[in-house]
């Protein structure tokens, strides 16, 4: 995932925080084929390409959020930025517990739910964040 080093510019952090919110749709999107098919009972090695799936997007979300609040939080009002920090330290127990959950369960479908909640609960950040991007100035 593409991050600047040290943005000059809201526009350029909008830029980069809108094209990571793309990479990490279509990861969301991977994980989630995943998961249903693991659900489904649709693949042979359930637990592998999930498992992969699962690790690439919470290392790559994990780096998104850390780019957000080193580039993003400066921009935003402080009436807000609570919220944005909020948002980002409850996404981070989710996503140590997934972690977590990857390596206590044996079994593909208690992880393949769970991958699920997130993948829905990231996708709804992710637009409620953007909303609130887009008319900063």
């Amino acid at each position: 995932m593409e991050t600047q080093q040290a943005p000059a510019s809201l526009d350029e952090v909008r830029l980069a925080v809108l094209r990571q919110h793309t990479q990490l749709g279509q990861l969301l999107d991977e994980l989630e084929a995943h998961a249903k098919a693991v659900i489904g009972g649709a693949v042979a090695d359930e637990g592998k390409p999930l498992d992969d799936a699962l690790a690439l997007l919470l290392a790559r979300f994990t780096r998104h959020i850390d780019y957000e609040e080193a580039h993003l939080a400066q921009w935003i009002p402080p009436a807000k930025r609570g919220k944005l920090l909020g948002d980002h330290e409850e996404q981070r127990r989710l996503v140590r517990g997934l972690a977590h959950d990857r390596g206590v369960f044996g079994d593909p479908q208690t992880i393949a739910r769970e991958a699920l909640a997130f993948v829905h609960t990231l996708r709804k950040d992710m637009v409620d964040e953007e909303e609130q991007l887009r008319p900063l100035r």
